[in-house]
């Protein structure tokens, strides 16, 4: 069980702080390690993806087989996970990419957006 966080803050709830379980703990996890640039948090130089890197160098039609790495690499440490598909989309100068995982628990999907803002 994790505390819940929401634009990375967490939330109040019952005069205490919220908790995620089970899928929804296994997503938030997930997202914060492929939102988390890779080696910019000293104290875990591996932890974190190198997402980000995709609008600064990647080739568009290179840009699967990226995704595929990086998202292997940032979770290496995630026990009984398998990432399955992606799809991914433009929108301005961002790129949306929706993760689907199988679980031991089931399926879940996890979206995020690259930007040069992030």
């Amino acid at each position: 069980m994790e505390l819940k966080l929401e634009n990375g803050k967490y939330i109040a709830r019952n005069g205490g702080v919220a908790t995620v379980k089970g899928a929804e703990e296994l997503a938030q996890r997930i997202t914060m390690k492929l939102a988390a640039r890779r080696g910019k948090f000293w104290p875990m130089p591996d932890y974190g993806s190198r997402l980000y890197t995709l609008l600064q160098g990647v080739k568009p039609e290179d840009r699967k087989t990226a995704v595929r790495e990086y998202v292997a690499e940032a979770l290496a440490d995630e026990q009984g996970i398998s990432f399955d598909n992606i799809s991914m989309e433009v929108s301005g100068d961002t790129l949306v990419l929706k993760l689907d995982f199988t679980y031991s628990g089931g399926t879940l999907q996890v979206e995020t957006a690259i930007g040069e803002e992030i």
